[in-house]
């Protein structure tokens, strides 16, 4: 191996980490390290002033995970204590030189609630999710794949509901009489926002044979430092759409490299279904 091979195995090193050893650690946003450091010293006022906003806001109770310093602001990823189960992020104010803490919480327009209402999703199709759990555990007993670590989605995904193997993501704006329903009444019933959910997709202005939630299946390579492989995808893809009693969804099929992009959290190369293109749709039903 020259010195040149050698040099860029080093850079793609300092980029690019195994998943099975990915927890976060690198994960950041440009312009964040000084107010990184300044999240690190005032956790506790930070999280208290994300707990005190999601109670407020969303009736919510939720566990900050990981707190990411961004240009003048600390971004918080949480996921909640309770059904509806979802990951999301926040974002919090902070003036680094008068060491003050914005009491003032915002998130990306809809994000918070698009996440809520993937748990609904969830919380809906309960029993066809956990269809979809085991046919990720056994993909990955029968073929040479893995998921995400836990601890990699609670600090780096803001994307709704989410697991090791997939996420779904949707808008309460697509489903809002369930949504509504659940914030009027956070007791309410799963088949009560089942029914609700069916009922909104037939009288929207999307029509029947549409879908308004996406669902992303990733299988990271098992082998440390190995590309994804067509085939691979393919055998996946298959065993897919072989497969009764999935949730209604767009589905999105990937065979991802092993190896993480640190500061991203994303895959270095994929192979799998083309977004947009030929997305597996399995038809909304009650």
């Amino acid at each position: 191996m020259n010195s040149q091979t050698n040099n860029k195995k080093t850079e793609e090193d300092e980029i690019f980490m195994p998943v099975q050893d990915y927890t976060g650690q690198g994960f950041s946003f440009d312009n964040g390290e000084k107010t990184g450091e300044f999240a690190k010293k005032h956790r506790e006022e930070i999280i208290k002033v994300v707990d005190q906003f999601f109670k407020k806001e969303y009736g919510l109770e939720v566990t900050p995970h990981n707190l990411v310093g961004a240009k003048n602001a600390v971004v918080v990823f949480v996921e909640s204590k309770q059904e509806p189960y979802f990951h999301t992020s926040v974002v919090v104010g902070v003036n680094i030189e008068n060491n003050k803490i914005s009491d003032d919480v915002f998130a990306y327009e809809g994000s918070v609630e698009g996440a809520i209402m993937s748990g609904l999703y969830v919380m809906a199709y309960e029993k066809e999710f956990k269809k979809l759990d085991e046919f990720c555990e056994m993909i990955a007993k029968k073929y040479p794949v893995v998921g995400m670590r836990q601890e990699a989605v609670n600090n780096t995904r803001d994307t709704g509901y989410t697991t090791p193997y997939y996420y779904t993501s949707t808008l309460s704006m697509d489903f809002p009489l369930a949504y509504n329903a659940y914030m009027k009444n956070h007791s309410i019933q799963k088949s009560d926002l089942r029914e609700l959910i069916f009922k909104q997709q037939f009288e929207s202005e999307y029509a029947p044979d549409k879908n308004c939630i996406e669902i992303s299946l990733t299988f990271y390579m098992k082998k440390r430092n190995s590309n994804p492989e067509k085939k691979l995808a393919n055998d996946i893809i298959r065993e897919f759409k072989q497969t009764k009693g999935l949730p209604p969804g767009n589905y999105a099929v990937f065979n991802q490299s092993n190896e993480i992009n640190k500061k991203t959290g994303l895959d270095k190369s994929y192979q799998g279904t083309t977004p947009g293109i030929d997305e597996i749709l399995i038809k909304l039903y009650k």
